[in-house]
């Protein structure tokens, strides 16, 4: 049995839980390539817009279920371990359907009717994990050091998505059935190391704190932190690409790869940023960071000069890290132990208003 300091981060249980966060965002990627391919082999392209609706009310809805469940989990069997359990298995059981089903090729008169509810209950099996998941990062690091664990959450999601483009190609090499597949493996060992590795951080099963910081929950300002950092993800992965086809003719390179250098640079902005980010300047510096990610944000829609747009985008990719390294941190101070689950799921439900909006808006 491992027991915690106040000063040390647990790597080993931080990676298992980045290993796990990978397989949700490679798992999205997939999804995103996938959905609309699948509904035009079955020649089912009407239920795109409902599969959208859908996907945004079970983004919305399903993260603060997920984080109540983890807490009852918690506080009834001394850690939330369970539910992670149950989502990534839920999970995976749908990844290999996915994969049986494009193996078979079944009827259409089949697919219309199963397609679709295999589609939303993915949907609810990823996101009734993530959240439960991503909060055993406060099991991993004391308060002080959370931007830095964050940060590497950051990392990890930005470096991913400004990889798309290569996982793209992989997953078109692979094909549906084999990426459905793989993708229910890589959830699965994930999954196992997370609850492998989570468990050495408790004493006889039950969850510690690396320290005794203690906050009150506020759920409102929860929230609204997560729409404040969900707002500039869904510009940056959901509109940036497409706008920024602009500059081709200078960079020799799509939207998408500017975006993607872009999402490069705010990793990197993450890494310095967290290491700046204390309990004192921590609201300091989010506000700074969402009004002058906010005013580039305006900028970049706003100035016609390419070369002045490219300086914008810099610009924008550090304000956009220090909004990632202390949006989630913030949010835990506002939680309390008690409800530190629902806490994340509440942030993460934030998160997804606006990029469900932009989702619904692009249909």
């Amino acid at each position: 049995m491992n027991h915690q300091t106040t000063s040390s981060i647990q790597w080993k249980q931080m990676f298992s839980l980045l290993a796990l966060y990978a397989s949700v965002i490679i798992g999205w990627i997939a999804y995103h390539r996938y959905q609309p391919a699948l509904l035009d082999t079955f020649n089912m392209t009407e239920f795109e817009p409902i599969l959208i609706w859908g996907q945004a009310i079970i983004l919305i809805l399903t993260p603060p279920l997920a984080g109540y469940l983890g807490d009852k989990y918690r506080n009834k069997l001394g850690n939330r371990l369970r539910i992670i359990t149950l989502g990534v298995s839920f999970a995976a059981m749908i990844f290999m359907t996915v994969a049986f089903t494009l193996i078979v090729n079944p009827p259409r008169s089949f697919v219309i009717y199963a397609l679709p509810v295999l589609v939303i209950l993915w949907l609810f099996a990823m996101s009734l994990f993530t959240s439960p998941a991503i909060s055993t990062i406060e099991m991993f690091s004391p308060s002080a050091k959370l931007p830095i664990t964050v940060a590497a959450l950051t990392i990890t999601s930005d470096l991913l998505y400004s990889l798309e483009p290569v996982i793209v190609s992989i997953i078109d090499f692979l094909g549906g059935a084999a990426t459905f597949a793989v993708g229910g493996i890589i959830v699965s060992v994930s999954g196992y190391l997370l609850r492998k590795y989570s468990l050495k951080v408790t004493v006889d099963g039950q969850e510690t704190r690396p320290d005794d910081f203690r906050p009150k929950s506020k759920m409102g300002k929860v929230i609204l932190l997560g729409v404040g950092m969900g707002l500039f993800s869904g510009i940056i992965i959901e509109v940036f690409p497409d706008y920024l086809n602009k500059l081709r003719s200078i960079m020799g390179m799509s939207g998408q790869w500017v975006s993607s250098l872009v999402l490069i640079l705010t990793a990197i902005f993450s890494i310095i940023i967290s290491r700046k980010v204390t309990k004192s300047n921590i609201v300091k510096l989010l506000i700074i960071g969402l009004v002058f990610a906010g005013l580039s944000t305006a900028g970049i829609f706003m100035i016609d000069n390419h070369m002045l747009i490219i300086i914008v985008l810099i610009i924008f990719a550090v304000f956009y890290a220090m909004v990632n390294v202390t949006a989630l941190p913030l949010a835990l101070q506002n939680t309390s132990i008690e409800q530190k689950v629902l806490g994340v799921g509440v942030f993460f439900c934030g998160f997804e208003i606006p990029n469900s909006v932009i989702d619904v808006m692009l249909i």
